[in-house]
């Protein structure tokens, strides 16, 4: 299901034209028990709590363009399973997998725009997304989404 523009894909791509493809990141962990009840957001230093992702580079494929925007705002490495198109307007989310273990404490990202990188259980206050957009992703059935693993 396809929406309108919301406030945070304004304000996150209003220096790009709309032809420009750009990816978010749905991480969970392969060590958690409940992997899909908590999920990595960053805190952009002007944005404010946001889902990781970016601009894809010419030439990337939008797997590829998530594990480095994943690595670039994070620090987190991971296994693409999973993209799904229909979720964001004139982008994708791809499902990423990662080995760390949810923890309370935030850290540091290496990309002076994230002032920080979580875990969330919620949505956060702040949040440069709608609960629903949130809501939307987490509740995804990504068995119905096209797989990227053999």
């Amino acid at each position: 299901m396809k929406k309108g523009p919301t406030i945070w894909s304004v304000r996150l791509w209003r220096n790009w034209t709309l032809s420009e493809k750009f990816v978010v990141i749905w991480a969970i962990s392969r060590a958690s028990s409940n992997g899909d009840d908590q999920w990595v957001m960053v805190r952009h230093k002007d944005r404010g709590w946001e889902l990781p992702g970016g601009q894809l580079v010419e030439g990337e494929t939008e797997d590829f363009a998530a594990l480095r925007e994943l690595y670039e705002e994070t620090g987190m490495l991971g296994v693409a399973k999973a993209v799904e198109f229909g979720l964001i307007q004139d982008g994708c989310v791809v499902l990423v997998e990662v080995e760390q273990a949810p923890r309370p404490e935030s850290w540091q990202s290496s990309d002076d725009s994230i002032k920080e990188v979580g875990w969330c259980i919620a949505v956060p206050e702040n949040c440069a997304w709608g609960a629903d957009e949130i809501e939307s992703i987490r509740a995804h059935d990504w068995s119905a989404s096209i797989t990227l693993e053999s």
